[in-house]
């Protein structure tokens, strides 16, 4: 077994190798552009799929699988609603290729009728819905390293649902919750006088531990399923294996750094100070230390994908014997791959923006900007949130676009908005200003960067500078997207 150990290993060695290996590089971002023909047959084939499913519904317990089902429908239409699945034509051809490789290799797939499309999330993960969609986050796909454990993961979620994992989950929760035993525990819970809400916590929490035993016996038989299938594509089989060792430390950034605060915010007219980095004691600081205590398995159970270890020992000799064939990592296209998963780094940065999670918009660009210090969309908008925080504090509405601090966070995003709480008003316009003073020389900009020129000299007083770029702006984009007072 310690040969497990060792490849292990080397995975995330390589893996660390692999993002500390990258420097400055030449990409212009440019959003993607989604399809509305697609987003309109998306939300269609959704709707017409849930009023068949709620007329087949039987009348035993049809209240409680009306509701499971009403929720899952509106995440489905959220995924359209809050522009999260990517329909851009280039982005979702290369998925339904990598997609199509899997299901022409099996025939056992060939008729079941799956969507499978990206979401622009950025936490890393990928789900099965049960009704036949799949949803692949960006935020996994940018931290992968080849298409083999790209097809893995599409592998392991097409088995869910051709197990019907989801199904039998949804049928599960609904017997446990009419149960004779569940139903007098919630009585027995109503008349005690004391501690009701703590009761009903440990009778939740044992009601999730429960769910997650079930879970893991699904992640297990879909492993071994999708480990069947992988084998007989044209990808790596022993990507099953790597990829699950990946997962095993996902949660993780990507960029793994703590933004260089004290850095990127120091400027000679306006020198940084160290008490915007003072972090204060709180009860809920207290009620983190307490809780990283919980036990091993506990916190195993709360992370995104748990149990890898072990899940890895199980598929390791045959994944062993399939990958004897030496298959290539990247059948497809790698260059599409690596080019998607740069693409796929910003997209994530603006889709926050664009969500009006600005916080976590800025901490990746932080983290990326310690890699790619030269990158103008970085830079530019490092200065847009600045200048939305400006605004947002000046209408005393900041914690509408900024997460509050909370030990129980990433301690590196916890400091980056603990960071944000403690600068003022005066703070945010003067960052912004001298952060761009260094890049207004060079020119052409781009119409974001101009709109972050401009507004940061808005907000630092300087009307005559902020008149000069608004001239600029008219004249570089006479039809531009941006309107200034």
């Amino acid at each position: 077994m310690s040969n497990i150990f060792r490849t292990l290993s080397l995975i995330l060695l390589l893996t660390v190798l692999h993002l500390n290996g990258m420097t400055q590089q030449s990409f212009v971002f440019t959003p993607l552009k989604d399809d509305a023909e697609k987003l309109k047959a998306w939300n269609d084939s959704t709707d017409q799929q849930y009023r068949k499913l709620l007329s087949s519904l039987s009348k035993t317990y049809r209240k409680d699988y009306q509701s499971l089902y009403e929720d899952r429908y509106k995440q489905l239409k959220e995924l359209a609603e809050k522009n999260k699945i990517i329909t851009d034509a280039a982005a979702d051809n290369y998925l339904q290729q990598l997609v199509n490789a899997i299901v022409s290799s099996n025939p056992v797939l060939k008729q079941s009728g799956y969507r499978v499309r990206f979401s622009r999330d950025y936490w890393p993960n990928a789900y099965c819905l049960g009704e036949g969609t799949i949803i692949f986050n960006i935020g996994l796909f940018t931290k992968l390293q080849n298409e083999s454990q790209v097809a893995s993961v599409l592998c392991h979620e097409l088995a869910h649902q051709h197990l019907n994992h989801v199904q039998r989950s949804i049928d599960e929760l609904v017997t446990t919750i009419n149960s004779d035993d569940f139903r007098d525990e919630l009585k027995r819970i109503k008349r005690s006088d004391y501690l009701q809400g703590q009761q009903l916590k440990t009778l939740m929490k044992g009601l999730t531990f429960t769910s997650r035993k079930h879970g893991r016996n699904h992640e297990t038989s879909a492993d071994s399923l999708a480990l069947e299938w992988l084998k007989n594509t044209p990808f790596n089989a022993g990507g099953a294996i790597s990829s699950l060792a990946l997962l095993d430390n996902i949660d993780e950034d990507k960029y793994n750094v703590m933004p260089d605060l004290a850095n990127v915010f120091n400027f000679p007219q306006y020198p940084f100070r160290k008490e915007w980095l003072h972090q204060e004691k709180t009860l809920f600081a207290t009620m983190a230390t307490s809780a990283q205590k919980e036990n091993t398995k506990e916190r195993d159970s709360l992370k995104t994908h748990p149990d890898c270890t072990k899940r890895i020992q199980l598929l390791w000799a045959k994944a062993q014997q399939y990958s004897k064939d030496n298959k290539p990592l990247s059948p497809v296209s790698e260059e599409t791959f690596k080019r998607l998963q740069q693409q796929f780094d910003y997209e994530i940065i603006e889709y926050c923006y664009q969500q009006n999670e600005v916080s976590r918009s800025m901490y990746h660009t932080l983290q990326m900007l310690s890699k790619y210090p030269q990158d103008v969309y970085l830079t530019a908008n490092t200065a847009r949130c600045l200048n939305a925080f400006y605004k947002a504090q000046k209408e005393h509405a900041l914690s509408k676009i900024v997460d509050l601090p909370s030990p129980f966070m990433d301690e590196k995003y916890e400091k980056t908005l603990q960071f944000i709480q403690n600068v003022r008003l005066n703070d945010f316009a003067a960052f912004s200003y001298y952060l761009l003073i260094a890049v207004e020389s060079k020119t052409p900009h781009s119409e974001l960067m101009l709109q972050a020129l401009i507004l940061s000299k808005q907000h630092f007083n300087k009307t005559s500078e902020q008149q000069h770029w608004m001239e600029q702006y008219k004249k570089q984009y006479p039809n531009g997207k941006f309107t200034f007072q």
